[in-house]
């Protein structure tokens, strides 16, 4: 049972459980996985003390029996004290915070803070400009003096400055211990405050104080106290929303560090939770609380603090001169802490999160049963106090001097093993390995990374035959040499990410790698064609880091003229756009997998689109949707779509698909997911009403189609969330057992999935763009029938689960025209040269691309007649589009638009014959 009164506890509100569980989280979240917690603002709209006992509730939670359990203040609320002084409500945070550290955690000391205090405190300065600094020191060292024992000491033993008589004995010692004991610790607290408020000079390692001088004056401080002039009185003008800015600055600098370890200080280790700052009341927008919280929330975003964790209740209302992130209630909110308990705050997001609260029954089952589980923060504890931990420091310095010794003296030591990251390669955002990879080494071993480092084997073997047989050639042999081609994709993830398989990189790379050994087959045997050599790049999970890996390969380029260009970027997401405005810049040609965005290609003159665009994609779904008789054998009469507006892909295509099929019957549902990479809205992302979560989104859902059973659903979000809103749909379907889905490309991705779609829901049918079904052209394109072959004979025994059905998912089919378009283009660039291979490189290999292949290239997927040349584009007029219907008896093809091969074009779809757009 938790300590104090039944009022002090946290109420059962529907979904509180959800938002003290993150809020525990965060508390006691180790200190390499924090980022920046916005500031959580309890409003109530209608009135009320919900708010106001949600914080009593959270305050009785970090009080132990025996202790505090964790580092905090509250502010209660109080009626507005005209008397009272500005910097009390500082002084009460401090104090509270120093008597709630937790037991073994050493007291808590607040250098900037204390400084800056008795900055702001001191009387105002008189006499000469010259004397004011050194006046104001001493000031400030008087008022160290009553916080510090050892500087009171020395202060004592000094003595007077000067001698009042006495023996010789007593002359000589005042003569000495007055500036021994009182005037030199004077002057070196002095040189200490400068190098703690400024650094340690003005070129390098500037602290926070002398960044905000420079954003106040322009100019960089020279002397601490110097500048500090200014601030004496709460500044020039007494401007209390000035002072309130400069004291929250040096107080979340001091948690910050009093937050981090250090190596010979166990009572710093102990600190294992954040601080956290509650406020029962606070108050209007223009109110002393207010005034705090606002400070407060740029200070933290300012300095990018993560030791601190601040709630406010009875927010009466908000000012506008800060952006917040709005949620709908407690559980939505959170769900949100939690991502970022989990993934961390995205940089640039608002600072302050407004949370709807409001009296209500106290009864919820759920919240009472979670409550009643987890009536208290639990933190971490220690098994050794800290007088164990400073001997076992101790233990480990010697064992530190004897290991060092016995290098000195030559004694062998073995390696613990090789580096995780090696070659080019380093550690991403999710603490997995990124870059560019010779191999398969640095990837990890779940099924689907499994799966992943098969394929990147068979390429690694393919790439030693390659070097194999060029190793015999003479330096006069007329055949061209191996060219490197570059895969820029997500090969693994941390915790929680995208699987490959899920995310479309498995499949991509089987395309790759069957057409790299159909190209270079042909090219060792005829000798008339450049093999090529495949590297590997991770860009991290959904391109978290593809900005960074992009550099890295640029400079692997650099280095090795043998690398020409780059495919992949299947997914269009904002670090994608990102990497290849690095790759246009250093001139690599790029050609894209299955990525769609329009704005792929306003990403610069070097990239190549093999996927229709998102334009044609929603252009050719709208067809569908205004003809087939998708909602129990009857055109749809009205239209619910899901877009992310985060994802540049989904906004793309919704925005797309509304243009095309009209406003007054589209209904568009926002949802984005807590996991995305990139939570903000895009700029122009499509207007609509906003879902917080899946749970909603499914419940929307089914009343738009209770409503109207002939509303079809739109998903124009990713593949790996599809199958969350259908598990939605099938555990509250009782008023929309049936739903009728069309869904773009990426959902296709879904269909990897163990329990198919419509196992999860049985009362979907399901419908789906693609982008050239292979097993559908055989018949028409000799290219799909290679492409077949290949997969048949290296695939043809794979009956895995996730994988077996993937001779039918596009996006392989998509990857070897990539990689055949690419091989196409490099053979025709090697013979204008004239068989010089000296003189084949990427530059020539763009010259090639912006031309176009002559003829065109008829690929597995259809057509593909790319230039940029006279305005023809870098993309395919009329990309060959198809829509498959999904079931369990297989994909059945609907719409087939666009041109299959050279003199095949398919205008028409349909038994009504209805035009292609």
């Amino acid at each position: 049972m938790s300590t104090g009164d039944q009022n002090s506890r946290v109420p059962a509100y529907p979904g509180v459980e959800r938002f003290v569980d993150a809020f525990d989280k965060l508390v006691v979240q180790p200190r390499r996985t924090r980022s920046r917690v916005p500031v959580v603002l309890l409003s109530e709209p209608d009135g009320g003390m919900a708010g106001r006992r949600i914080v009593a509730g959270l305050r009785t939670r970090l009080r132990g029996r025996e202790g505090r359990l964790a580092p905090h203040a509250c502010v209660p609320a109080a009626p507005v004290d005209p008397a009272e002084r500005p910097l009390d409500l500082f002084e009460q945070i401090t104090f509270q915070l120093d008597e709630s550290m937790p037991r073994g955690t050493g007291r808590l000391r607040l250098p900037s803070y204390r400084l800056l205090r008795a900055v702001v405190g001191a009387p105002a300065a008189g006499g000469l400009m010259e004397r004011r600094p050194k006046e104001l020191r001493d000031h400030c060292y008087a008022e160290h003096r009553e916080v510090s024992a050892l500087a009171r000491g020395l202060w004592w033993l000094g003595g007077r400055d000067q001698a009042n008589g006495g023996t010789l004995l007593e002359l000589l010692w005042n003569f000495i211990a007055g500036p021994l004991f009182q005037r030199l610790p004077r002057a070196l607290y002095g040189r200490r405050a400068g190098r703690r408020m400024l650094g340690r000079g003005r070129s390098g390692g500037r602290r926070w104080y002398a960044e905000w001088v420079r954003q106040q004056q322009g100019t960089l401080p020279a002397e601490f106290f110097r500048s500090a002039l200014d601030l004496v009185g709460g500044g020039p003008d007494g401007d209390p929303e000035q002072l309130d800015r400069i004291l929250v600055h040096a107080l979340l600098a001091d948690l910050e560090a009093a937050g981090r370890k250090r190596l010979f200080d166990p009572w710093r280790r102990r600190r294992v939770s954040r601080f956290v700052l509650l406020m029962e009341e606070a108050g209007p927008a223009e109110s002393r609380n207010q005034r705090f919280l606002r400070e407060l929330r740029s200070a933290m975003e300012d300095l990018r603090c993560t030791s601190v964790v601040a709630v406010a209740a009875g927010v009466r209302s908000l000012a506008s001169r800060i952006p917040d992130i709005e949620v709908a209630g407690l559980s939505a909110a959170g769900a949100d802490l939690a991502n970022i308990a989990q993934r961390g705050t995205p940089p640039g997001r608002p600072s302050g999160m407004v949370v709807p609260v409001a009296e209500g029954p106290e009864d919820d089952q759920a919240a009472t049963y979670w409550l009643g589980r987890w009536p208290t923060l639990a933190p971490p504890t220690r098994r050794w106090g800290p007088g164990a931990e400073v001997a076992g420091v101790l233990g480990v310095g010697v064992l530190a001097l004897a290991v060092t010794a016995g290098l000195l003296a030559g004694v062998p030591f073995s390696s613990t093993g090789p580096d995780p990251c090696l070659g080019s390669t380093f550690l991403g955002t999710d603490g997995q390995c990124v870059g560019v990879a010779e191999g398969a080494a640095s990837f990890g071993t779940g099924d689907s990374e499994r799966a992943v480092r098969d394929v990147l084997q068979r390429i690694e073997q393919q790439n030693e035959q390659v070097e194999a047989e060029l190793a015999g050639r003479g330096a006069d042999d007329p055949r061209p040499r191996a060219r490197t081609v570059v895969y820029f994709g997500p090969l693994s993830g941390g915790k929680d990410a995208e699987d490959p398989v899920r995310g479309g990189t498995l499949a991509e790379l089987r395309g790759l790698a069957l057409a790299q050994a159909y190209v270079n087959g042909q090219a060792l045997r005829s000798g008339e064609r450049v093999p090529l050599r495949v590297l590997a790049a991770n860009a991290g999970d959904r391109f978290k880091d593809a900005p960074a890996v992009a550099r890295r390969i640029v400079d692997v380029a650099d280095k090795d003229r043998s690398i020409v260009g780059v495919v992949g970027f299947g997914q269009s997401r904002r670090r994608t756009y990102e990497a290849m405005r690095i790759f246009d810049d250093a001139g690599l040609p790029m050609v894209g997998t299955s990525g769609t965005a329009d704005e792929l290609l306003r990403q610069g003159e070097h990239y190549y689109q093999t996927a229709p665009t998102d334009t044609r994609a929603g252009q050719v779904m709208a067809s569908f949707a205004e003809h087939a008789p998708m909602v129990d054998g009857r055109t749809a009469v009205r239209v619910r779509l899901v877009s992310d507006p985060s994802d540049a892909y989904s906004a793309s295509l919704a925005t797309a698909f509304r243009d095309a099929y009209g406003n007054a019957r589209t209904g568009m549902l926002l949802y984005t997911p807590t996991d995305a990479p990139e939570p903000s809205p895009l700029p122009g992302a499509p207007a609509g009403t906003s879902i917080p979560s899946v749970e909603d989104l499914a419940r929307e859902v089914c009343r738009a189609v209770a409503e109207e059973p002939r509303t079809a659903v739109v998903w124009a979000g990713r593949g790996s969330h599809f199958q969350l809103f259908l598990n939605e749909l099938a555990r509250d379907a009782r008023d929309c057992r049936k739903v009728s889905v069309l869904g773009g490309d990426d959902v296709t991705n879904a269909l990897t999935e163990e329990r198919r779609p419509w196992q999860v829901f049985g009362g979907l049918t399901l419908y789906y763009l693609s982008h050239g079904r292979a097993p559908a052209l055989a018949g028409a394109s000799r290219e799909a029938a290679a492409f077949l072959a290949a997969y048949d004979g290296t695939y043809a025994k794979d009956h895995g689960t996730r994988t077996g059905e993937m001779r039918q998912d596009a996006h392989v089919a998509l990857a070897w025209d990539a990689m055949r378009y690419l091989a196409e283009g490099i053979d025709q660039a090697w013979r204008g040269t004239g068989g010089h291979d000296e003189r084949l490189d990427r530059g020539r290999l763009q010259a090639v691309l912006y031309q176009g292949l002559g003829l065109g290239f008829d690929g597995a997927t259809g057509r593909m007649d790319t230039h940029g040349a006279a305005g023809g584009g870098r993309l395919t007029e009329q990309k060959l589009t198809a829509v498959e219907q999904g079931g369990p008896t297989g994909a059945r093809t609907v719409l087939l638009c666009g041109t299959v091969a050279r003199g095949d074009v398919r205008g028409t779809w349909g038994e009504g014959k209805h035009p292609c757009p």
